[in-house]
């Protein structure tokens, strides 16, 4: 009896810490869903990391305004790989990018979540896979 019931706290205090780190984990609500823009620019870095991948890139979102170093979040690399067919070396260094994003809603930093991102010198197209089922409005 003892036995089975420190297997049943062992669970307990695993179930906890499992709950705690789930509730730890942000949805990507600090982003504007609702407007996309397109920053232009060449990849500085793709960070493939846990729990989200990010894409820094070096653009301009209007012809005249100077380049700035942008963090774009994204989704985790198992859904990538998944869910829209990424690698970690699907974009390097100096690749020329066009990326659809969403910006911040509130803010000026130079982050936002992306949504998209195309080559420009091969073409390769690169979506997220997001489910933002909660966007869907009814017709």
């Amino acid at each position: 009896m003892k036995h089975a019931s420190g297997i049943v706290a062992a669970l307990a205090v695993a179930g906890g810490i499992g709950v705690g780190a789930v509730d730890a984990h942000h949805a990507m609500v600090m982003y504007d869903r609702l407007k996309t823009v397109t920053l232009s620019g060449t990849v500085v870095e793709l960070q493939w990391t846990n729990p989200h991948v990010f894409l820094i890139v070096n653009g301009k979102l209007k012809d005249d305004d100077q380049p700035a170093v942008w963090r774009l979040e994204t989704s985790g690399p198992g859904n990538l790989v998944r869910q829209a067919g990424w690698s970690p070396t699907a974009l390097r260094p100096g690749d020329r990018v066009r990326v659809e994003i969403n910006p911040l809603r509130e803010g000026d930093q130079k982050s936002a979540r992306l949504t998209r991102v195309i080559v420009i010198d091969t073409g390769l197209e690169l979506g997220t896979g997001y489910l933002d089922l909660d966007l869907v409005r009814p017709k």
